[in-house]
């Protein structure tokens, strides 16, 4: 059942259910959001803005026929509590059973609404935008103020109808004061002389109304009186290019792809990315990603071989930080982009200390903020995380059974993640999101 709009029933009843229905579905999604962030089906969808969901926990309604047990209601005798039937047990862990399995739906939702379910669960982003660093995007063009001198193409006709209105009521008041006539003869007076108050004025004076016209009612048929536009009167409409502005933000996205980087450790890679990307631009209206593969050289990719080619080969994991510098001092300037660097590996690394090195380097250049994640599997020999967390001191963080690294470079936050498995998805995005918020005391 989808949950994009609300279906409209013609019984109250059935709206409620189905409203009803709706929210069970809504808070079975937020239960098992841990296990949807790393369903395939969603990061690997190419375009589409809805996605289908497992939701397990929620049965669909049925009917539940007799499996043949003995007993039930008006079977015979029995007490309040009584056992009227019992199914047999489920195999044995390692053995085949022959009883239903968890029950679960397939439904889809918009992926800004799984998104959005996403940050309430787990808190705003603790990345601010950075008002020096914006861009102006053009939106096509407006109206931005009324003038009085203008081209005739951009006369308002409307606004100069008003203040031809507004003028006329005070010449009318004028020609009351001076000439001591009524209010009518005055109209007709003024009307006549095409809007001139020196001629109304005259008229007026010399009794050159037509006969019978001065200080009578007008007739309910008679036709509407003229308003006479003056040059004071007109007002032109300026326009101007209507632009918005937008605060930059750019993803430089790093990974091994030596041999040692599985389709598994580039699936969590893709995974955590995907929702990074997604995040951002809830914040951000124009947000970049930019791929760079590496093995002992690096090199900026499209996504389809980021996350798909495989390569071999050994692993210099500074090649990629010193071309994601590059890249900043020649693109993306952190005087107008928030850039944040993240970069995947299995941890092996055979220059380390050059490493370290480039690390600083790209930090050196005042970006937002500076990520990296180990996907460590039971043969990985981790020796990059070790490093970093050693070189720039960050400090262990637990939270619900997940521990992460932490730390600061003068103002820039550090965020080193370990991730063995899809379960570690959530908890990883939730460091990534929400850090802490005590001083490491990096330098």
């Amino acid at each position: 059942m989808a949950i994009l709009k609300p279906d409209y029933d013609s019984s109250p009843r059935g709206a409620a259910d189905a409203a009803r229905h709706r929210e069970k579905i809504r808070d079975a999604i937020r239960a098992n959001l841990p296990e949807i962030i790393g369903e395939e089906a969603i990061i690997t969808r190419e375009g589409r803005r809805l996605v289908r969901v497992p939701v397990r926990g929620l049965k669909s309604y049925h009917f539940i026929h007799s499996d043949g047990l003995e007993g039930g209601f008006g079977s015979g005798q029995g007490k309040k509590g009584s056992v009227i039937g019992q199914r047999s047990k489920e195999g044995r862990p390692g053995q085949a059973g022959d009883q239903p399995g968890i029950d679960y739906l397939d439904t889809e939702i918009e992926l800004e609404a799984l998104i959005q379910m996403m940050l309430q669960d787990l808190g705003l982003p603790n990345l601010k935008e950075k008002q020096a660093r914006e861009t102006l995007v053009p939106q096509g063009w407006k109206y931005e103020s009324v003038e009085k001198s203008g081209i005739r193409p951009r006369l308002d006709k409307l606004r100069s109808l008003k203040e031809a209105i507004k003028r006329t009521e005070v010449l009318v008041g004028e020609l009351v004061r001076q000439s001591g006539k009524g209010e009518e003869e005055c109209r007709d007076a003024l009307e006549r002389a095409r809007g001139s108050l020196p001629e109304a004025l005259r008229l007026l004076r010399e009794g050159e109304l037509r006969e019978g016209s001065a200080g009578e009612p007008r007739a309910a048929e008679a036709p509407p009186r003229r308003i006479f536009l003056d040059s004071p009167d007109l007002r032109f409409r300026t326009i101007q290019q209507d632009v918005e502005t937008h605060s930059n933000a750019v993803v430089l996205a790093m990974m091994d792809v030596s041999g040692s980087m599985g389709l598994q450790q580039k699936y969590l890679a893709r995974s955590f990315f995907f929702w990074m990307v997604s995040f951002l631009r809830t914040l951000y209206r124009q947000v970049e990603i930019r791929f760079i593969a590496h093995t002992t050289e690096a090199r900026v990719v499209d996504e389809e071989e980021f996350f798909h080619k495989g390569e071999s080969g050994g692993t210099y994991c500074h090649a990629a930080y010193e071309l994601a510098a590059r890249l900043v001092a020649a693109e993306y300037p952190t005087d107008r982009w928030n850039v944040y660097p993240f970069h995947f590996s299995d941890g092996e690394d055979w220059a380390v200390e050059r490493t370290l090195q480039a690390v600083r380097a790209l930090l050196d250049q005042g970006v937002a903020a500076l990520g990296y994640g180990e996907i460590q599997s039971e043969y990985s020999s981790s020796t990059l995380l070790e490093s970093l967390r050693s070189g720039l001191e960050l400090e262990l963080r637990r939270s619900e059974g997940f521990a992460w690294y932490e730390g600061r470079y003068r103002d820039i936050p550090l965020l080193g993640l370990v991730i063995r498995g899809k379960e570690d998805l959530y908890p990883a995005l939730r460091a990534f999101l929400k850090p802490e918020k005590q001083p490491s005391g990096v330098k």
